[in-house]
């Protein structure tokens, strides 16, 4: 299973320490050129700069594919990861925040998960205690509903 990350979903779970999620669970995240840029710009969370920086091996860097004629409407980090999973649908995942992009997603039939389903993920495994990393996340400028969260505690294994 191919892995393939937005911006956003790396600097949110950088901002909150839990990058580390990515590489238990998946071993590497691919993402396109664009994306690295979005995330090597000094306004991202330090950490996530130095390490993609580094040549840190959780990061595979891909050049941008062509991008789908149904990207226009989404930023170019987005249309590049959804492009990227696109050509490897069926054997990728994506994990992408913005909701027109995970609309775009459904309609393109691509799996999906986002920074909260990583983290769930992770709290099923036993890694990281799932109210914790909520709260950590919550008081970042992330933004994600009480009933989502509501919804994704109920998918906890291990409550």
């Amino acid at each position: 299973m191919i892995i393939v990350s937005d911006a956003s979903p790396l600097s949110a779970l950088a901002e909150i320490g839990e990058l580390e999620c990515l590489r238990r669970l998946y071993g590497h995240v691919v993402i396109p050129e664009t994306v690295l840029q979005e995330c090597s710009h000094p306004s991202s969370p330090a950490i996530l700069v130095a390490m993609l920086a580094s040549g840190d091996p959780l990061f595979h860097v891909v050049p941008d594919p062509v991008l789908l004629p149904e990207t226009r409407s989404v930023d170019p980090g987005e249309a590049a990861a959804i492009s990227l999973a696109w050509l490897n649908r069926g054997n990728s995942t994506l994990i992408i925040d913005d909701l027109d992009g995970r609309k775009l997603c459904d309609a393109l039939g691509l799996q999906k998960t986002g920074t909260a389903g990583v983290l769930l993920a992770a709290a099923n495994a036993g890694w990281v205690d799932f109210d914790q990393a909520m709260q950590r996340l919550q008081e970042t400028s992330f933004r994600l509903g009480d009933t989502i969260v509501a919804e994704l505690r109920q998918r906890l294994r291990h409550p």
